[in-house]
């Protein structure tokens, strides 16, 4: 899957979440990390600026296990990330 036209200068923490017919799982990474992701193309279209796509597949899915986060802890998950935002600037 590709989580397409993302802008990391727009926001601070992304969620990302994926459904299947027998999982859900969720994903929080900060938009430092997102911009910094091997994974992660900027320049989505050409002339685009600052605006890109990650790119998760069966063969690297396994690279995002740390940003995974069980639905009971959100919040929690969405607070560290912004807090590993913040300290990275």
């Amino acid at each position: 899957m590709n989580f397409q036209q993302v802008k990391p200068d727009c926001c601070d923490v992304f969620v990302w979440v994926a459904v299947w017919r027998d999982i859900i799982r969720y994903w929080v990474l900060s938009s430092n990390e997102v911009a910094a992701n091997r994974h992660y193309s900027a320049g989505q279209h050409r002339g685009n600026v600052g605006e890109g796509q990650l790119h998760m597949r069966n063969d690297n899915i396994q690279d995002f296990a740390k940003f995974e986060a069980r639905p009971d802890k959100l919040e929690d998950a969405i607070r560290m990330a912004h807090k590993r935002r913040s300290a990275r600037e």
